[in-house]
């Protein structure tokens, strides 16, 4: 072909057609370089190292909203590929108030489970933990509260483009006779998250944008069960509040049943602060704050209801009916409903 086209065209095509070979060499070389140096770049791509680890929960305890903390006993182990893979020697407890490691062993082991089935042998660790942890207590519906307490266990030293873990489903649980007093764990779940960091710490080898540490989290939910506290936070509001009506009923002395309201106010408020520090300060209004502030204003509708009578009797104008009859039952009932529907709401919504 390259005969006939240079027979039939002008001598610069036949020129042109005869460097064709040689323009092809160039071609061939230049992208045998450019291959050449993709192996080279792809190096940098390899997987993480990675070990599965478990937790077994043995201890909850000391709940304390007001101190926004809990804390919690637990086994953790690792089962490795390697023997240079030891994840529970640079495991970091997160949001720890304080931490201790009473208990740790290390082992080889013969694999005759599912994990690392090309794996002869593996390496297993366990250590126990007990632990102090800041949670951030949402009292807002309480008693009808529900929580999700977490404790989230980190890589400290390799980041998770060299190494993650692997959640133990089969075997993370917590024990089921743990006697939380007054809660009742209805959930627990263990899964892992590459928790992202915006700095490198200052090392050379890590960058900013990508740098992120494995995160094992340990996820318990629990619901309030006794509702005794709120009982005895609330048995003295509805007492002052129930005080203050009865006061309308009494034919004493003006000043005497004022000093009642005065009494009665003051015990509530006195409480109010009571169940904030108990249940720890809020930046919302909480269930039990909600009541407090309700007998506040009815103790104050009271009170000027007893002014009123107080005018109507200097008018020489028989006050008794109106305060049996309408004041009396009218702040009474709607006192228990309105009370009954808040409670209720908080209920349901937890």
């Amino acid at each position: 072909m390259t005969r006939y086209i240079s027979k039939q065209h002008h001598p610069a095509v036949r020129t042109i057609v005869k460097q064709i070979p040689l323009i092809g060499c160039l071609v061939i070389a230049v992208f045998s370089v450019w291959l050449s140096k993709m192996p080279v770049q792809a190096e940098a791509v390899t997987s993480p190292k990675t070990c599965q680890l478990g937790v077994y929960l043995t201890s909850l305890r000391d709940f304390n909203p007001a101190e926004k903390s809990f804390a919690a006993n637990f086994w953790v182990w690792s089962i490795c590929p390697f023997e240079t893979l030891k994840p529970l020697e640079s495991l970091k407890v997160i949001n720890n108030r304080e931490v201790s490691r009473d208990y740790t062993s290390f082992s080889r082991s013969e694999n005759q489970s599912d994990t690392f089935k090309a794996n002869k042998n593996v390496f297993w660790s366990e250590q126990e933990i007990s632990t102090t942890l800041y949670h951030n207590w949402d009292t807002k519906n309480y008693p009808f509260d529900r929580h999700k307490l977490e404790i989230s266990l980190e890589e400290a030293k390799l980041d998770a483009s060299n190494f993650v873990h692997v959640p133990d489903f089969t075997n993370s649980d917590y024990q089921h006779n743990i006697d939380v007093e007054g809660w009742e764990i209805t959930n627990f779940k263990v899964s892992q998250v590459n928790f992202p960091y915006r700095t490198s710490f200052g090392s050379p080898r890590i960058k900013k944008e990508a740098n992120s540490r494995s995160r094992l989290v340990v996820s318990i939910t629990i619901n309030r069960q006794s509702k005794v506290s709120f009982f005895k936070l609330a048995i003295g509001v509805y007492a002052a509040v129930a005080l203050s009506i009865m006061t309308l009923l009494l034919d004493q002395d003006f000043g005497d049943r004022m000093g009642i309201f005065v009494g009665t106010l003051f015990a509530v408020l006195v409480n109010m602060q009571a169940a904030t520090s108990d249940l720890g300060s809020t930046n919302s209004v909480t269930l039990i704050d909600f009541i407090h502030i309700i007998a506040i204003i009815y103790i104050f509708i009271t009170a000027i209801m007893l002014v009123y009578t107080r005018f109507l009797s200097e008018s020489e104008q028989d006050s008794r009916y109106l305060m049996r009859s309408f004041a009396v039952p009218i702040l009474s009932g709607s006192f228990v409903v309105l009370n009954i529907v808040v409670i209720a709401y908080a209920a349901i919504v937890g």
